[in-house]
C-alpha cells in the first residue's frame, strides 16, 4: 500500500514539475503545436532533433537551456537557467520608438533567447552538463550561424534565419515599454482575436498584458520557444514559435490598431 501510494505521488509531482518547466504556465502541448522534445522541433538539440550531430550532443532536450542543478543563478530571465548571460554589446532599435524610451540593452527575458540567438554565443555550451559531475562547463564550439548553415538550411529555407546576432537596430523593439498611447497600440486589457487558431499566451489568458513582461515587449512576446509550431503556422510560409499565425498580419493586429 505504502509503494503504490508512492508510485501515485511521484506521478503527480512530475506532472506538475512538467507544467512548471515549461516556463510560462503552460506545459509544452497545451495548445496544439508541437513541443521542444518532438524530432521535428529546432529547439531539441539532442540526438532525436535536427541538431543531432552538430552540437556536442549531450542526449537531452531541456538541458541546452535549464538544468535542475548549479544553474547560472545570477541570471533572472528563466527559470534554472544552463547557460551563461551574454556579453556582447547589443545595438538597440533606438534610442525612442514612436516617442517611448527603449532600454539600452536587451532585459533578461530576451537575453535568455540571445543566448543562442546573437550569433556569438556557442549554442551547445551549457553550464551544466548532464552526469554525476556537477558543475562542469560543456565544450561549445557551435554558434547559431554555424547551427544553421551546417544543420537547418534546408528545412529553414534561408542559412541566415535565426541568427539574429548583436545589431537589434534592424528588428522590432525589445525591452521597451509598452504604451497604449502611441504607435497606435490597442489597451493592455484588449482581448486578443482568436481568428486563425488561439494564441499562445501565458497561462492561457488572453490578453495583451499576458504577453508583456513587467510591462514591456521582449522577444518571448511574440514567440514561445517551447513550441515549434503553435496554430495554424503553415510551416512553408512562416516563422516556428510564433505565439498565433501571422497569416494576413494577425500576430501584428493583436497588439497594433492600424
Amino acid at each position: 500500500m505504502i509503494n503504490n501510494k508512492i508510485s501515485v505521488l511521484a506521478a503527480i509531482l512530475l506532472i506538475c514539475s512538467s507544467a512548471a518547466f515549461a516556463g510560462d504556465g503552460s506545459t509544452a502541448d497545451d495548445y496544439g503545436g508541437v513541443s521542444i522534445t518532438h524530432s521535428t522541433s529546432p529547439h531539441n538539440l539532442s540526438a532525436t532533433g535536427p541538431g543531432a550531430g552538430t552540437t556536442g550532443d549531450n542526449g537531452e532536450a531541456c538541458v541546452y537551456c535549464h538544468t535542475p542543478h548549479a544553474s547560472n543563478t545570477a541570471f533572472a530571465g528563466a527559470p534554472i537557467w544552463n547557460k551563461a548571460t551574454p556579453s556582447g554589446t547589443f545595438t538597440m532599435y533606438g534610442s525612442t520608438v514612436a516617442g517611448t524610451t527603449a532600454d539600452t540593452a536587451p532585459a533578461s527575458p530576451s537575453l535568455a533567447c540571445l543566448s543562442c540567438h546573437d550569433g556569438v554565443s556557442a549554442i551547445d555550451s551549457i553550464v551544466n552538463a548532464p552526469g554525476s559531475g556537477m558543475g562542469n562547463l560543456a565544450s561549445g564550439t557551435t554558434t547559431m550561424a554555424q547551427y544553421i548553415t551546417n544543420t537547418l538550411a534546408t528545412e529553414l529555407g534561408t542559412a541566415g534565419r535565426g541568427n539574429i546576432g548583436t545589431n537589434l537596430a534592424n528588428d522590432h523593439p525589445v525591452s521597451i515599454t509598452y504604451d497604449p498611447t502611441k504607435a497606435s497600440l490597442r489597451a493592455t486589457t484588449f482581448v486578443l482575436p482568436t481568428t486563425g487558431g488561439g494564441w499562445l499566451t501565458p497561462g492561457g489568458v488572453n490578453t495583451i498584458a499576458s504577453l508583456l513582461r513587467s510591462g514591456k515587449v521582449e522577444c518571448s512576446s511574440c514567440h514561445d520557444p517551447h513550441n515549434a509550431t503553435g496554430i495554424a503556422q503553415e510551416l512553408s510560409k512562416q516563422v516556428n514559435y510564433l505565439r498565433h499565425t501571422n497569416k494576413q498580419s494577425a500576430l501584428c493586429f493583436g497588439c497594433h490598431d492600424k
